[in-house]
């Protein structure tokens, strides 16, 4: 996908406020710089927004006999507010940082529907929309298939972002559920039946009691019903 990059310009212009000796377009040079600094430093696939932070129009800055150079206190550039810095290394020498509020879009999965605590996640309650991801954590989801049959954990609004802390592994197996213990050993199988002492979910390790010995084991969920012995 190629790059998709918008700068966006709040420059609120006052004739009277512009001295004689203000030079605009240095504010136009820095503007420039930085939008070429970020966008060598994103890939080329990101889709993106530069929203730069207006030079006030009575900072007067010499007009620089060499390119300006940008900057910045960190080798990668994220979504959020970020400070770059900007250098005349010419004849009359000065430095300049200046906010700058980048703005990434990515597709992500989100809820068509409310849901709440405990509800298993279904394809029809989901979809993929293009949000701006700068305020969400790195826990989103891009695949409708990562959270399918997914158990969610607290309610849930139409239109939220699904993260990975919103959702587990469903409960397959409860507390008191009658389920096969099955024993895998030197290419033997041997099943038998027990009784869960806990709620598990699949490749979770829970208590469970056999029926026929008593004993009390610890066996890995496989599948509703069905634990498995090491």
């Amino acid at each position: 996908m190629m790059k998709k990059m918008y700068l966006i310009f709040i420059v609120a212009m006052s004739i009277s406020a512009v001295g004689a000796e203000q030079k605009l377009p240095v504010h136009d040079d820095i503007y420039q710089t930085i939008t070429q600094f970020i966008h060598a430093k994103l890939v080329a696939s990101v889709d993106y927004s530069v929203n730069i932070m207006p030079l006030d129009n009575q900072l007067q800055l010499a007009e620089c006999s060499v390119a300006l150079e940008a900057f910045s206190s960190s080798e990668t550039i994220n979504a959020g507010r970020y400070s770059v810095g900007v250098r005349c290394k010419g004849e009359k020498k000065w430095t300049i940082y200046v906010s700058v509020l980048i703005s990434v879009f990515k597709d992500v999965v989100m809820l068509t529907r409310p849901m709440q605590r405990g509800d298993i996640i279904t394809e029809t309650m989901l979809s993929i929309e293009r949000r701006d991801i700068s305020s969400l954590r790195e826990d989103f989801f891009t695949d409708i298939s990562q959270v399918l049959n997914k158990q969610v954990v607290r309610s849930m609004s139409a239109g939220s972002v699904i993260s990975v802390r919103n959702i587990v592994e469903p409960v397959l197996i409860k507390k008191g559920d009658k389920v096969a213990i099955r024993s895998e050993k030197s290419g033997l199988s041997i099943s038998m039946t027990g009784i869960a002492l806990m709620d598990g979910a699949k490749g979770q390790r829970i208590r469970v009691k056999n029926e026929s010995s008593s004993r009390i084991i610890n066996a890995t969920i496989v599948d509703a019903g069905l634990v498995l012995v090491d």
